[in-house]
């Protein structure tokens, strides 16, 4: 399992991949970024499982990510996890535009993430198993 975590704030993503490690996601499974640019090279190259993704970043921001990621995988749609703290925020909107489906809110809150999360990670297993 590839599972991609792109936020520009190091703490975000450190609590992403600790939550992801308690639902059994081990750290070499887990490739954290804290630019598009580099999250997309990496993806070009080994490919992903699951991606979250801030809206709000520097030099790409979510909505620009996602519209890339969407064109080279469009099935990455499904596992999509778009994050932000401003509920609302036209980010939101675009995102949805997008085809995102799939909302975080900051600051995360272990048992909205382990309820919308932990369903996909089991899927992704169970899909590595067949």
């Amino acid at each position: 399992m590839k599972i991609i975590i792109l936020d520009d704030s190091l703490t975000v993503r450190m609590i992403i991949e600790s939550f992801l490690e308690n639902l059994g996601v081990t750290s070499d499974e887990l490739f954290s970024f804290e630019n598009g640019y580099e999250a997309l090279d990496h993806i070009k190259q080994y490919g992903a499982d699951m991606v979250f993704s801030d809206i709000n970043m520097p030099y790409m921001n979510g909505y620009e990510f996602a519209e890339i990621l969407f064109k080279m995988h469009d099935s990455l749609k499904s596992v999509f996890f778009a994050i932000s703290g401003e509920e609302g925020h036209e980010g939101f909107v675009k995102m949805k535009d997008n085809g995102v489906r799939r909302f975080l809110k900051k600051p995360i809150k272990v048992e909205h993430f382990n309820h919308f999360v932990r369903p996909e990670i089991l899927k992704l297993r169970l899909a590595e198993l067949s």
